[in-house]
């Protein structure tokens, strides 16, 4: 579940054990991988980073690369 969503560009939370399976799927420290040691910190980040809905800036644009 953890990478289908890194897929679709969707923001994704954890925290205590959780950080482990950011770990496993391997997208811990991309844009919009909110990850911590307290849950209403990571929470609050969450919820502001879904107001864009997606974190495009995950996967850049080949578009802006040509010039």
């Amino acid at each position: 579940m953890i990478e289908e969503c890194y897929r679709h560009a969707k923001v994704i939370g954890a925290w205590g054990d959780g950080i482990q399976v950011l770990n496993a799927a391997r997208c811990a420290g991309a844009a919009g991988v909110v990850s911590g040691d307290d849950a209403a910190g990571v929470l609050a980040e969450v919820q502001t980073l879904m107001g864009a809905h997606r974190v495009w800036d995950r996967f850049p644009s080949s578009l802006a690369d040509r010039t």
